[in-house]
């Protein structure tokens, strides 16, 4: 077919393609850092090597809901999720507002849209995952970093020091558990910890939680249950 500019316009001449390319990304684009990641896979995995990297669960969904999946209209659904499975984890999780996302990443920035503005600091621990540094910087936000203790866990004086500093506008602190790379998870009376330190300092605590913490011990409540 036709190639086509975003805004609708018709690519017809070569003079056109050329303007395209001509067209740069934005700044934040440009400067978002890399998903090393993809350069580690692509400089090292081979036959032979199993690669951990990505969450992929080991079964396929059940058979129901791919017959559901081909019966379906496929026009638009609820944008927050279907209404029979926001009630399910309604009841499941005790908690009023639920909205269902395509995966984590874009919860994350979701999570981000409604509770940050250009310009606002967000605190992440390292070592972090990468792609919450590269949503913030595609966002407008600004990085601020922190280490984790000797058990490879955050701390509260850390959200303090940064919520303290002069002419800081810390608006947000990612705390991921079980950590991503690391696998260390973060008790529960830590996590309750961490959510007054964000309460005293005017900051959410955005909380990435990719696994079934029913299966990562009894330590570990979740935000959602402190």
């Amino acid at each position: 077919g036709t190639p086509k500019a975003a805004a609708g316009h018709t690519l017809e001449s070569a003079g056109d393609l050329e303007t395209m390319r001509r067209l740069r990304p934005s700044m934040r684009a440009a400067n978002a850092s890399e998903a090393i990641v993809e350069r580690i896979i692509a400089t090292h995995l081979r036959p032979g090597i199993a690669n951990l990297a990505p969450g992929t669960a080991h079964w396929s969904p059940p058979e129901r809901l791919v017959e559901a999946a081909l019966r379906g209209d496929g026009g638009y659904g609820d944008i927050r999720g279907e209404p029979a499975l926001l009630a399910a984890l309604r009841e499941e999780h005790g908690r009023e507002h639920v909205m269902v996302t395509p995966g984590a990443n874009q919860a994350f920035v979701h999570a981000l849209l409604s509770t940050c503005d250009v310009g606002d600091e967000v605190l992440l621990w390292r070592p972090y995952y990468f792609s919450h540094l590269v949503a913030l910087q595609l966002l407008g936000l600004v990085p601020v970093f922190a280490d984790c203790d000797e058990r490879g866990l955050p701390t509260p004086d850390a959200v303090r020091a940064s919520a303290s500093r002069p002419g800081g506008r810390l608006r947000a602190v990612v705390l991921v558990s079980p950590s991503n790379p690391t696998g260390a998870v973060c008790p529960a009376e830590l996590v309750r910890e961490l959510g007054e330190a964000c309460a005293q300092a005017g900051a959410w605590l955005i909380s990435d939680e990719a696994r079934d913490m029913e299966r990562c011990g009894e330590m570990w409540g979740g935000v959602g249950r402190c």
